[in-house]
């Protein structure tokens, strides 16, 4: 059995998707969550809801007939179940991102202007001091990511969302794993058959500083158009973050600001993609592939931070993406229709369903060799 840990947050119906298409009847889906209405997941009757607590774990249950179990982002409650897992069951740790970079000893993933916000915030502090991981241990019977090392190198498989990203977590956790490539697809792109977009202008995907909105802000500030910014989720202390990211975008952009702060169905989602022809996503560090596909494929005018390597791997990939520093003065004007198609066919490569199956049949063969 192949065993697949979520908390309830996306990815969960694709990867059952992916899964059962390629190797029906073989896996088992579990989501930690301590409220049985999962926000996230359309396929309720694909799941197994566990309560989100070290304290309440069934470790023979999520072990039951594994051989092969896929940590999906790793949290404290993953960390505590590598901690403990039996020596026949092999390990895939499929990397989303802040799961090992907000464990990182050095962090450059800050711009100027966030960073100095960043500083202001007490959880920002309390991360380095001692008690911070005596809380962690506290509540989730793990040190802090870092600090589990040894935890770590019982992980067998990585994947992560780009290819240069497997070296540096690898050296960072001193890991004795090896590169699985596996990614969970950006959507179902059959549904955005030649499309018409709106006039306003997507910036950043969450309410992490990681999104560098300040300096973001700083930089088109003489824009006219409208901003829609999703707030609505982020890290442990999003709310703060976002509070800060609100009173900046009304104090400069005013009416045109919109920020969104509730919780969007996947459809709710695209509709609101497709009212804007600009995507701003102004990361340092690998964030927001999924979001960056979709627009892609959609036709939308896609700028990033020249400082990124998911920048320099999409220039790198034939992608029509733009600097933001240098090319600011086009955000709102819709893209060429050539360019539109070359991303469109650029994102069906290396995203489309037969790319992803072809990985997810990678996982599975991986399984049928566990013993």
């Amino acid at each position: 059995m192949i065993v697949h840990l979520f908390e309830d947050q996306k990815f969960i119906d694709v990867t059952i998707e992916n899964f059962e298409s390629v190797a029906a009847g073989k896996n088992r889906y579990i989501v930690f969550s301590n409220n049985n209405q999962l926000k996230r997941v359309a396929r309720k009757k694909d799941v197994t809801i566990l309560p989100n607590s070290s304290y309440k774990l069934d470790l023979g249950f999520i072990f039951q007939d594994c051989k092969l179990l896929i940590i999906h982002f790793l949290s404290p409650i993953k960390l505590y179940i590598l901690k403990h897992k039996p020596d026949h069951v092999k390990i895939l740790w499929s990397v989303w991102g802040s799961d090992a970079y907000d464990h990182f000893q050095k962090q450059h993933i800050h711009e100027p202007l966030t960073q100095k916000i960043r500083k202001r915030s007490l959880y920002h502090f309390f991360k380095f001091f001692w008690v911070y991981t005596l809380y962690h241990f506290l509540r989730y019977r793990v040190k802090p990511i870092g600090k589990e090392l040894e935890s770590l190198r019982q992980i067998n498989y990585v994947s992560t969302v780009l290819p240069y990203e497997f070296e540096l977590i690898k050296n960072e956790f001193d890991l004795n794993a090896y590169y699985i490539d596996y990614n969970y697809g950006a959507n179902d792109f059959t549904a955005f058959p030649n499309v018409k977009l709106g006039d306003s202008v997507l910036v950043g995907n969450s309410a992490t500083a990681s999104n560098n909105h300040f300096d973001l802000f700083d930089i088109i500030k003489e824009t006219n158009k409208k901003l829609i910014v999703p707030l609505n989720y982020g890290a442990f202390d999003y709310k703060k973050y976002c509070r800060k990211v609100i009173l900046k975008g009304e104090l400069l952009f005013g009416d045109k600001f919109t920020p969104i702060t509730t919780y969007l169905s996947k459809n709710e989602y695209d509709k609101l993609l497709l009212s804007c022809n600009t995507a701003v996503m102004y990361h340092v560090r690998q964030q927001a592939l999924g979001n960056i596909f979709s627009a892609l494929f959609m036709g939308i005018r896609v700028f990033l931070n020249k400082n990124s390597a998911t920048y320099t791997f999409l220039k790198n990939e034939g992608m029509m993406v733009f600097d933001l520093k240098e090319d600011y003065k086009l955000i709102g004007v819709e893209l060429e229709e050539s360019k539109k198609e070359n991303n469109k066919n650029l994102v069906l490569k290396l995203r489309g369903r037969k790319v992803i199956q072809e990985k997810v049949q990678t996982i599975v063969d991986l399984y049928k060799q566990c013993h």
